[in-house]
């Protein structure tokens, strides 16, 4: 399968990719240590590039337009005029300052409009990390659970009623069943042997299919939503391979991210870029945030 470079602006860690707009047509994706949030039009090819003041764990497009974005010490909202309002934050949720200097990392709206957000501790410390819960109105957020050391990919299945979850280190992807705003009964759903690379990011398509970015994996691969079983594998020309997400006007092209920190650029001389594929599936439109 032929992948393309949809964006050559290289990342030091590229994550997050979402879509936007009318016809799907924005592409929009966080260079975290970097500071960025960089879009491009596929339409028209205009690219945009937002600078932000501290490191960016995720940008999700709002229903109003703008972005909720993951700064160290957010959430806030960014308006379309670039005016920030601050939401709730995890010290809201926990009641204290975490002992360990941690950061956002990945974050997706549920089929009821909620933004779950992740955590993750610099020095990657074991547990160090929560899941949280920010209400469609931005006025609530809750810690969902906690004993998180790398809070990754999220998504949903399409009728609502499964929740996906990965904490890369633990190699695995577990699933909960949602009953309305909670999730419950959490399992292993697909457990990864390291020598294939590390669960990071990844999106569900609109069969239910399970498309999974590999760090260290060079890969996208794809994993039946009830079986798990591997459907396809997308090998990428670079090898630390962070997330993916649909989008275009018939949500049939799959946007991948990739990150360049510690990587042989010689080698891999496209590392830190986006990427582009026509995977032979449509998959669902990102979900923005209400607030």
């Amino acid at each position: 399968m032929k992948v393309e470079v949809y964006d050559s602006r290289r990342n030091i860690l590229g994550e997050g990719p979402a879509c936007s707009g009318a016809k799907n047509e924005v592409i929009s994706w966080v260079d975290i240590y970097g500071r960025k949030v960089r879009s491009k039009d596929i339409l028209s090819g205009e690219i945009e590039e937002i600078v932000t003041v501290e490191d960016i764990g995720f940008a999700i497009p709002r229903a109003t337009g703008g972005y909720v974005l993951g700064e160290v010490s957010g959430p806030l909202l960014r308006d379309s005029d670039g005016t920030s309002h601050r939401l709730p934050s995890r010290v809201d949720a926990d009641g204290y300052m975490p002992s360990q200097v941690v950061r956002w990392n990945d974050a997706k709206v549920s089929p009821k409009g909620d933004l779950y957000l992740g955590t993750m501790a610099y020095d990657f410390k074991v547990n160090a990390g929560a899941l949280y819960q920010i209400r469609a109105d931005g006025k609530h957020i809750r810690r969902v659970f906690g004993d998180v050391t790398i809070s990754n990919g999220i998504d949903w299945s399409v009728n609502g009623s499964l929740m996906y979850f990965i904490d890369t280190p633990l190699n695995r992807i577990d699933v909960f069943d949602v009953e309305e705003r909670e999730i419950k009964n959490r399992r292993t759903f697909l457990h990864f042997q390291k020598e294939s690379g590390s669960p990071d990011g990844m999106c569900v398509d609109a069969e239910g299919n399970l498309w999974v970015a590999f760090w260290l994996g060079n890969s996208v691969r794809c994993y039946d939503g009830i079986s798990g079983d591997l459907i396809q594998e997308i090998m990428c020309p670079a090898p630390r391979i962070t997330s993916c997400a649909f989008g275009g006007s018939d949500l049939d092209q799959l946007f991948i991210t990739s990150a360049s920190e510690d990587t042989d650029l010689t080698s891999y001389p496209e590392a830190g870029m986006v990427f582009v594929t026509n995977p032979g599936v449509r998959g669902q439109k990102t979900a923005a945030f209400g607030a």
